[in-house]
């Protein structure tokens, strides 16, 4: 099978990964290939691609979100989602391709003066749950109130961070 024929990994696949994994903490290549194989796993995709073809590819979506301004690539650091990239994440949860990166210079970049009075928080609720997780504490520790998306988002981040653990015990 050839991976242009491979499920989940088409462009709009890759590009989803690539912000989903920068959306939850500093990105990398290595953790995007993880992430398609979990997604591959879950979704009992048995047939396996060459890693170096998923990351030539990977390398492609990269600077492509990157050049739109959906996610920063400092030289030699991991990357991070913009607020531009995270909106356009939210305004578009099943998937992005080159139609939609057409429109995204036709975007407002997303400002604080949305929510004025309100300072932009340092870091998500997940990325705040992935650390918390690192830290030592337990999912019981969720400061956010339960009927919340930030409750939910820190408990998210929290597994992440305990199956990142599990899988690197493995």
């Amino acid at each position: 099978m050839d991976i242009d024929e491979a499920p989940l990994l088409h462009e709009p696949d890759l590009m989803l990964a690539v912000l989903r994994v920068a959306s939850g903490r500093a990105g990398s290549l290595d953790a995007c290939i993880d992430h398609l194989r979990t997604l591959r796993d879950c979704a009992k995709v048995r047939h396996r691609v060459p890693e170096a073809e998923v990351r030539a590819r990977l390398e492609t979506v990269t600077a492509k979100l990157d050049r739109a301004g959906l996610i920063e690539v400092p030289s030699g650091r991991p990357f991070r989602i913009t607020p531009r990239g995270r909106k356009l994440l939210a305004d578009h949860p099943g998937g992005i391709d080159d139609s939609v990166l057409m429109q995204v210079d036709q975007l407002p970049a997303p400002s604080d003066e949305e929510h004025p009075g309100v300072d932009a928080p340092s870091r998500s609720p997940a990325d705040a749950g992935y650390e918390a997780f690192s830290e030592g504490r337990a999912l019981a520790d969720n400061p956010h109130p339960f009927d919340t998306r930030a409750h939910l988002d820190w408990q998210n981040g929290w597994s992440r961070g305990r199956d990142e653990a599990l899988r690197r015990r493995r």
